[in-house]
């Protein structure tokens, strides 16, 4: 997740420079081959720990019923957690064990909730059981519970192996993973190099050109008319440039009345002619210019009726206007 994020904000921090840097770093990143654990949270043997009582199973048909004591009954209790940054689609994973007498078990993904659907397992060596599920939906940092039985096993070893994902692998663990503070840790570090190089872009892009966009707020007040004032720019992409040909410089202004009443609002740069501007409501003006805008004191006329008030507001305009 937070690398998701940090690929929308810090292009607007660093400019196209930065941009590019972060997309690349996260492209090459997310390109690498991603190992997630299977963590083995119970592999052991059964044993029922109390004297005069044995493992067995029913056998037989209804009727004529018999027990079948079990000698040997392994149990194994797995979660697969996805730590990798792809959201997996419709991967399968595989369980082989070195015997034919195994139940199997799953549970719907803790988070995605999409239930694993069985497919037909392939095992090459006849004296083992395979089990294989497609999983429709593990998205990053979801898990899966699994569960399995053996009867008799010669070992406590097993295979397991994903398919249909070219950049995620299974890695078992033995408990929790060792290595998780270190992963974090691991991406902070990670985390901090890049916002230093955007930063770092972001200063020689401010040297080089200057700063892309400004932003100026100011509040008037008047009796019950209560306006706030927004003058901003930026730089306009060269695409959007209007056909008239005029630079890459676009200005937004806006008049917002935050009172209760409708003000009445004259400006030369902003209305012309009076314009009334209703409680709640703004009025918007856009402009181009061709070299970088600056702020420049403009009068403004406001009021709740025909007399307006003059006061002196900053506003951006063409660098050259006076």
């Amino acid at each position: 997740m937070i690398f998701e994020i940090l690929k929308i904000v810090l292009p607007f921090l660093g400019g196209g420079l930065a941009g590019a840097l972060v997309n690349e770093w996260l492209r090459r990143r997310h390109g690498k081959i991603q190992a997630i654990p299977l963590i083995e949270r119970v592999n052991r043997l059964v044993n029922p720990q109390l004297k005069g009582i044995t493992l067995a199973r029913v056998t037989g048909a209804p009727g004529n019923r018999q027990l079948e004591e079990i000698e040997k009954l392994r149990e194994y209790q797995l979660t697969l957690r996805n730590t990798s940054t792809v959201h997996l689609q419709d991967a399968e994973v595989q369980f082989e064990f070195p015997t034919e007498d195994v139940e199997a078990w799953v549970s719907r993904p803790a988070l995605s909730k999409t239930a694993p659907e069985p497919v037909d397992a392939v095992v090459t060596d006849p004296w083992k059981k395979g089990f294989r599920w497609r999983i429709p939906h593990l998205p990053s940092t979801d898990s899966i519970e699994f569960s399995f039985r053996a009867v008799n096993p010669p070992s406590d070893e097993y295979e397991v192996a994903l398919y249909k994902t070219d950049r995620v692998v299974i890695e078992r663990s033995k408990g929790e993973p060792s290595a998780r503070k270190t992963s974090f840790d691991s991406r902070l570090k990670e985390v901090v190099l890049v916002a230093a190089a955007s930063l770092v872009a972001a200063a020689i892009s401010f040297l080089l050109t200057g700063a892309s966009h400004g932003n100026n707020v100011a509040t008037l007040k008047e009796g019950a008319c209560t306006l706030t004032v927004i003058s901003s720019f930026d730089r306009v992409a060269p695409g959007e440039w209007p056909w008239s040909g005029s630079g890459p410089w676009r200005i937004f202004h806006r008049v917002i009345n935050a009172g209760t009443q409708k003000c009445v609002v004259e400006s030369g740069q902003l209305t012309g002619a009076p314009a009334v501007v209703l409680p709640g409501e703004e009025l918007k003006r856009t402009a181009f210019s061709a070299s970088k805008p600056k702020l420049v004191q403009r009068e403004l006329g406001f009021g709740i009726d025909g007399s307006a008030r003059k006061s002196q507001v900053a506003l951006f305009g063409e660098s050259q206007e006076q």
